[in-house]
């Protein structure tokens, strides 16, 4: 179940029982009695008995605006004085922690402030920080995306208040009683809301794999925070059981609270009030404080991802603030983009300095969405704004209180690569719009979200070349909603070791071990044995598995299942008892280049920025890889560079130390960057440190010291996709072989040629200008020859209705000559379609053209080609202008173009 499915599961559950779930005894101590809201049907208290509860749908909207009840609290003055007033009962605050959720598996991004403590702390297997503690939570939120500027309320970036108390089997400190007093005497006493004015809605919340019953705090239609009380552990069979420490998570957003005692129309001018005002000053954009005022105070019924029909409600707001829908939205869209700006790029920023990067892919998929649509608001309303210039206005205000994001290490150029991509994938887009328009293609919902998905094509790109196209007010939340999280899998197991003892790991204790002695427990299979010890390191954490033997007999894997250790020998063993030996040598190599892969994470770090995280890892015999987080392809200069300073480290002889830290020391001493290989599970962390240099959560094997690594050599270096880049390297014995291999390469290269190894590089660069040449030269008797055939091919086509149809075998020609060829006659006649062939000894080609106005009439280049290759057991693709492909059965040729013929008829019948 996902956390909706939970929540329309539990709320029943949870109404019907309210006596047992919620804090109703101190609710009634306080002078609140409970109601049923006559329009959503939940329950809520109240001090006066009311029909409708405080959400906005429910109570028509803000009543708060120009209104202020509480007393008038700036930003950081707001969490400075809930901090105050909590200390009372012994809250210890905390710093925020990374919104990049490397200590959780099942979280790419902290939406909440409960994460930081999960899974861990709230499952009860490690301690928290303090017993009560509050946090300024930075947390990321994109589904939100349509209605920030819109509802007044919401972020895709903003601070979670956080309280959180945990209460174990061994100490209670407080639970919803008294959680819930004590959020009364803060809203009444610290924001000096009346308690009149107050009321508390019973809810149900999920996240993060645990739920349990909420109290939602609201007054005059804001809901100010959220007082959940987890009790509860989703299971991976979808059922749960209750957690043996029980957690008050009360979450609540500060950008809320500055607001609600201001009254301001919108809440941004009281967050960034500096950035606000640049914006303000930059474009001249004033809002209409007399239509802002009215719009306001309903603004909050226009929450994207809560109503059903996101027009009517527009118009219902249109028809209470008394203007046309049209005057609104224009009104309302322009000051709309000023405020998505203020916020999308402190979200970015916050998200980019935590080690995220823009990208295609996983959670960066969502920062580059919000990079881009901050360009496209500046193009759409013509806005006289320099990104840059916000970022750095948000390092002032924003970095004064949390002053780490001052140092902000490689964000503009990773600006600077990001808006030369938006600028080419709008080039690009624009032409494939007009060329869709000129098809005469409607643009329905599901092609604008796909156009914008697969292509980047913002919405406002079509409309400079259709106007009539409506944009949907929540298409931001509908283009997300692709990327959300699917469910997770159930986690299967493919043997029953859950009753098994969990293996001892002696390469832990004594890694110096060659031979051990071990009992047989259990045979899986006649080859799959666990033993009750092991010396055998399992293939985990990217590190290969070891080799050697049990009782002579051949170990070819090692697996680890739920703490077990499986060895799979190569013929059956009978012995219960039984002797052990692992290859020396093996283990050194992986010892090697396991210690080489942290060395090498930490030059990267240090040459490239502190952007640099490890994105996967593989330590194999032949050679080591690194995956690491990086915006752009590195220079030879930088892999020198990395290389560089990797061997200083092994040079310098710094000891690896590796010691057993219980996981909330390890975090509070060396911070989120021991996460680097993912998520660790355990209550104790194996902390392995590499003097001042690398500190990280992992079990691997490594050497005692630095030099042992030897020498490391980067072979390769590539972009293997989008925000990643990978290296590859050997260390030891196999770096000095890979040196001495591309010495040999050197001196074969110079005795073919008759000179100097020095002299290799001004000869191959001689080469080369002789080679590009060639190309060109090559190129242009190709453009010649294809211009000779035009006249030929053309006066030979069959005439099929409009369309000219050349289908040609052509031999002798390459596949390259046979896409000119197609392209040239193509471009020049768009009433034609080509269809040529050619073929060598092993392989047949296949080339698909077709004409704009064969386009027009339905001829697929990419649909024929694919049927055609079929015939000669190949595969091809393109586009609907030209496709290409090919396949070995060369003696089909002929048949694979008459079927692509026919198929062309076929259509313009």
């Amino acid at each position: 179940m996902n956390d909706k499915d939970i929540k329309k599961q539990m709320k029943p559950h949870f109404f019907n029982n309210y006596e047992k779930f919620y804090p109703v005894d101190a609710l009634r101590s306080l002078g609140f009695s409970r109601s049923v809201c006559k329009r959503c049907g939940s329950g809520f208290w109240s001090i006066h008995q009311r029909n409708f509860c405080d959400e906005p749908a429910c109570s028509g909207g803000y009543r708060f605006i120009n209104q202020s009840i509480a007393k008038k609290l700036g930003y950081k003055e707001a969490w400075d004085t809930y901090v105050g007033f909590f200390k009372k009962w012994g809250y210890v605050p905390l710093d925020r922690y990374p919104v990049v959720c490397r200590w959780y598996d099942k979280l790419y991004f902290v939406t909440a402030g409960i994460n930081d403590f999960q899974p861990y702390v709230v499952s009860g297997e490690v301690a928290p920080p303090a017993d009560a503690v509050l946090e300024p939570q930075f947390c990321l939120r994109f589904p939100d995306i349509d209605s920030v500027g819109i509802t007044g309320r919401h972020y895709t970036g903003f601070i979670m208040v956080g309280q959180h108390v945990f209460n174990t089997p061994k100490k209670f400190t407080y639970f919803k009683e008294e959680g819930i007093t004590q959020i009364y005497e803060f809203l009444t006493n610290g924001l000096g809301i009346p308690s009149e004015e107050l009321f508390f809605q019973e809810e149900v919340w999920a996240g993060g794999g645990n739920f349990g019953p909420c109290v939602e705090f609201f007054s005059r239609g804001l809901e100010l925070g959220n007082q959940v009380y987890i009790q509860y552990q989703l299971l991976p069979d979808g059922d749960y059981k209750e957690l043996s420490t029980k957690v008050i998570d009360m979450g609540a957003g500060l950008e809320r609270w500055s607001w609600f005692t201001q009254g301001t129309p919108m809440s941004y001018d009281t967050v960034f009030p500096n950035v606000m005002r640049y914006l303000y000053e930059k474009t001249e954009i004033v809002p209409d404080k007399v239509l802002w005022n009215k719009f306001a105070r309903y603004a909050g019924l226009l929450n994207i991802e809560e109503i059903d029909d996101v027009n009517s409600t527009w118009n219902a707001v249109a028809k209470k603030v008394g203007v046309e829908l049209s005057t609104l939205k224009r009104e309302i869209h322009k000051a709309r983009a000023l405020y998505a700006l203020a916020d999308h790029t402190r979200t970015l920023l916050v998200a980019i300095h935590d080690g995220a990067l823009p990208s295609n892919v996983g959670g960066g998929y969502n920062l580059r969405n919000l990079l881009r649509r901050c360009w496209s608001l500046i193009e759409e309303y013509d806005l006289d704004v320099e990104l840059e210039q916000l970022f750095k206005l948000h390092i002032k205000e924003f970095g004064a209180w949390f002053t780490e994001l001052k140092d902000y290490g490689s964000l503009f150029d990773i600006l600077e690569i990001e808006k030369k991509r938006y600028d080419e994938t709008i080039r690009k887009g624009r032409g494939l719009v007009k060329r869709t328009i000129g098809r005469k293609e409607k643009f329905d919902l599901g092609k604008l979200v796909k156009l914008y998905d697969s292509q980047g094509i913002t919405p406002s790109i079509i409309k400079e070349f259709d106007p009539s196209i409506v944009i949907p007010d929540d298409f931001y939340y509908r283009v997300q909603m692709l990327h959300e999280k699917s469910e997770q899998k159930k986690e299967t197991s493919n043997h029953d070791l859950e009753r098994m003892p969990k293996t001892k790991l002696l390469f832990r204790e004594d890694p110096d071990s060659r031979e051990f002695r071990g009992e047989v427990l259990q045979r899986i299979t006649p080859t799959k044995i666990v033993l009750d010890q092991t010396l055998f390191y399992p293939t985990s954490g990217g590190q290969d598995h070891d080799t050697g033997t049990i009782d002579g007999v051949r170990v070819l894997d090692v697996l680890k299942e739920n703490g077990v250790v499986i060895h799979v020998v190569e013929k059956p063993i009978k012995k219960d008892q039984v002797h052990g030996i692992i290859d020396g040598e093996v283990r050194k190599i992986l010892s090697e280049h396991h210690t080489a892969t942290h060395i090498v994470n930490y030059a990267a770090r240090k040459v490239l920025g502190d952007h640099i995280w490890q994105a996967g890892a593989e330590k194999t015999l032949e050679k080591a890889r690194l995956d690491i987080t990086h915006y752009k392809s590195l220079s030879f200069e930088q892999i020198q560079e990395i290389e560089q300073v990797a061997n200083d480290v092994v040079m310098e002889d710094v000891p690896i130390r590796i010691k057993e830290m219980p996981r909330d020391e390890a975090e509070s001493k060396y911070g989120m960057r021991i996460y680097q290989g993912g998520a660790v599970p355990g209550k104790k962390l194996r902390i392995v440190a590499i003097g001042k240099y690398d500190v990280e959560a992992c079990g691997g094997t490594y050497v005692k010291r630095t030099s042992q690594v030897g020498l490391i050599k980067i072979t390769n270096s590539e972009r293997i996709q989008d925000g990643v880049v990978r290296l590859e390297y050997v260390s030891g014995e196999r770096a000095m072989k890979e040196i001495q291999r591309q010495t040999s390469l050197l001196r074969e290269l110079s005795d073919l040629w008759g000179i100097s190894p020095d002299d290799i590089p001004k000869t191959a660069n001689k080469f080369f200008k002789e080679w590009k040449e060639l190309k060109k030269e090559k190129a242009r008797l190709k453009e010649e020859l294809a211009k000779s055939r035009e006249s030929e091919l053309i006066n030979n086509a069959e005439q099929v209705g409009d369309l000219r149809i050349v289908s040609k075998n052509l031999p002798g020609a390459d596949a390259e000559e046979l896409r000119e060829v197609a392209s040239h006659l193509t471009e020049k006649h768009a009433d034609t379609v080509v269809i040529l062939g050619t073929s060598d000894s092993n392989r047949a080609y296949i080339c698909d053209a077709s004409g704009n106005y064969a386009i027009e009439l339905g001829i697929n280049a990419n649909s024929i080609i694919k049927e055609m290759c079929k015939e000669i057991g190949g595969s091809g693709g393109g586009t609907s202008k030209l496709a290409q492909g090919g396949g070995p059965d060369v003696e089909k040729l002929d048949q694979a173009m008459k079927k692509g013929l026919e198929m062309i008829k076929k259509q313009l019948r």
